[in-house]
């Protein structure tokens, strides 16, 4: 996916845009898995829709905690949420 892609790109390129710090390296790590699912998982197995979604929450939850302050990433991972939800209802509907 295209979304999972672009968010775990924009988290990995926070490393040269802000100060090492701890939030940095975690939200740069969540980015890596975004790119490893996007690049290799993504839409083959629940168990990455499941994942994609685990990681997407965390975003939604930055989100409603502060909207005034979101990103880019932050849309993009709510994006990431919806359509990974509805791959993996879809999935289990089918089974």
């Amino acid at each position: 996916m295209v979304v999972a892609l672009a968010a775990g790109i924009i988290h990995v390129a926070g490393l040269w845009y802000a100060a090492l710090d701890e939030r940095l390296l975690l939200d740069a790590g969540r980015g890596m898995i975004l790119i490893l699912l996007s690049l290799g998982l993504m839409g083959t197995a629940r168990l990455s829709l499941v994942l994609s979604i685990l990681l997407a929450l965390t975003g939604l939850v930055s989100l409603i905690a502060n909207p005034a302050g979101a990103r880019l990433v932050n849309w993009l991972e709510l994006m990431l949420l919806i359509s990974a939800a509805s791959a993996l209802t879809l999935q289990l509907t089918r089974s």
